[in-house]
């Protein structure tokens, strides 16, 4: 009876040795399993980092320039997979037109042309001063020109000018013809004239001397969503 109450106890005390051993192994291996996959994911938050850093370090101006767009995620600027967090900035567009591009108007009476137009995104050499018409310089329909007209002028146009003129002073003209818009502080509008609004021109000038650029402040860190 006493050698079967000490089987007894034996099993019992096996049975608990070996269930200690068990949950202590698997304490472990789960230990071990979530060792990786903390290190996985420190891995890939500091690859994050990483990468989110020399993204960060690019210009962002010209990044806007050459995308032409008005949010800039991360895919658009790197293949590379993000894990925790995903870069964004925003660009804004500047455009040669202040308010709203001309669609009809022929001839812009103005007070202040910096409420009409932005010339910050013209180089000075691409600004043509003109005392008269023989000045002009060549022009198309694709590659219409920018004229400041320093004086009256009242001449024949010997060929047709495709652009936009800006005067404070009087400006008639025979001859050929003006494709674009007049702006003018003087009033020269006039029933007969030998301007004509062109669409095209306009649109040939907003998309050569708009730009982007970078709105500061505007960079974004955004959590991911792990698949």
């Amino acid at each position: 009876m006493k050698i079967h109450q000490n089987a007894s106890t034996l099993l019992v005390s096996l049975i608990l040795v070996v269930s200690i051993l068990s949950l202590l192994f698997l304490s472990k291996d789960k230990f071990i399993r979530q060792e990786k996959l903390s290190s996985f994911y420190a891995e890939k938050y500091l690859s994050d980092q990483f990468r989110l850093l020399s993204l960060h370090k690019k210009d962002k101006s010209e990044i806007c320039r050459d995308l032409k767009k008005e949010t800039i995620s991360q895919t658009d600027l790197s293949t590379q997979k993000s894990y925790f967090m995903q870069y964004q900035f925003t660009c804004r567009f500047h455009s040669l037109f202040k308010d709203k591009k001309p669609t009809k108007e022929k001839y812009i009476r103005f007070t202040q042309l910096a409420d009409y137009l932005d010339l910050s995104g013209v180089k000075s050499e691409e600004i043509y001063l003109i005392r008269s018409l023989a000045e002009l310089p060549e022009s198309t329909l694709d590659n219409p020109k920018i004229v400041i007209a320093q004086n009256e002028i009242n001449e024949t146009l010997s060929q047709n000018f495709y652009g936009i003129v800006i005067t404070d002073y009087l400006f008639d003209i025979t001859g050929k013809r003006m494709y674009g818009t007049l702006y003018s502080s003087y009033d020269n509008e006039r029933e007969e004239r030998n301007l004509t609004f062109k669409k095209e021109v306009l649109a040939n000038l907003e998309m050569k001397y708009s730009y982007w650029d970078y709105l500061p402040n505007s960079e974004n860190f955004l959590g991911v969503v792990d698949e």
